[in-house]
């Protein structure tokens, strides 16, 4: 009798030890919504997608589109949030990071994502069709930030929003990033009107402004 309680005090631990090992495989297994890289999983954890998607208020049926899509990190969050009704446009200026994303689409069979080549004053998406713009870390990237906005802004629906999230300057003498206020101005100019800035984010140095189209221009 001792000899199996022997045993079965060996066995169960092992067991439990078994157990975890599959439960991590389970948890760590690549998706559709795993990070790619360190750098995506880096930005994930700095701009939660839920987190950011309940703010801006992405839905099922959705027509979204980002601008400066790049590969793909956020365009999968958002093709997944929108669903099979929704649909999801990336545009980029560049081909190589669009022809990586229409790759991790086809293998993860993400069928509602449409990519668009765009150049840097006019970022070509379909008039009229969408609920949503949304840029993420992209827009100090942007050569003509004011050209751009105001050729997308006839992409929105009249109920539609542009959501832009982008860092704050590191401090008052940092030029890298624009200040709240540069941002409002700026996109001010190319059409917009703020609705509100969204600041739960603010302690990974990220604001979301949130803009409607301004039917008056």
């Amino acid at each position: 009798m001792r000899r199996h309680t022997r045993h079965l005090l060996w066995i169960v631990p092992a067991c439990f030890l078994l157990l975890s090992h599959v439960f991590l495989a389970a948890q760590t297994k690549p998706g559709v919504l795993t990070p790619e890289n360190a750098n995506e999983a880096r930005l994930n954890r700095l701009q939660p997608p839920d987190q950011v998607m309940d703010a801006i208020g992405v839905k099922p049926g959705m027509a979204v589109a980002e601008i400066g899509a790049g590969r793909g990190r956020y365009v999968m969050q958002l093709a997944v949030r929108v669903g099979e009704t929704g649909k999801v446009y990336a545009e980029d200026i560049n081909a190589a990071s669009l022809k990586h994303l229409e790759n991790r689409c086809r293998r993860w069979g993400v069928k509602n994502v449409e990519t668009i080549l765009g150049d840097v004053a006019d970022p070509k998406l379909p008039s009229g069709e969408l609920d949503l713009i949304f840029i993420i870390s992209s827009y100090h990237h942007f050569d003509d930030p004011v050209a751009l906005l105001k050729n997308a802004r006839s992409a929105l629906k009249p109920e539609g929003i542009l959501a832009i999230g982008e860092w704050l300057p590191l401090n008052e003498n940092s030029d890298a990033y624009n200040t709240p206020e540069e941002m409002e101005a700026e996109v001010e100019q190319a059409g917009y009107r703020l609705d509100r800035i969204e600041k739960f984010l603010e302690k990974n140095r990220i604001y979301i402004y949130v803009f409607r189209a301004d039917r008056s221009h």
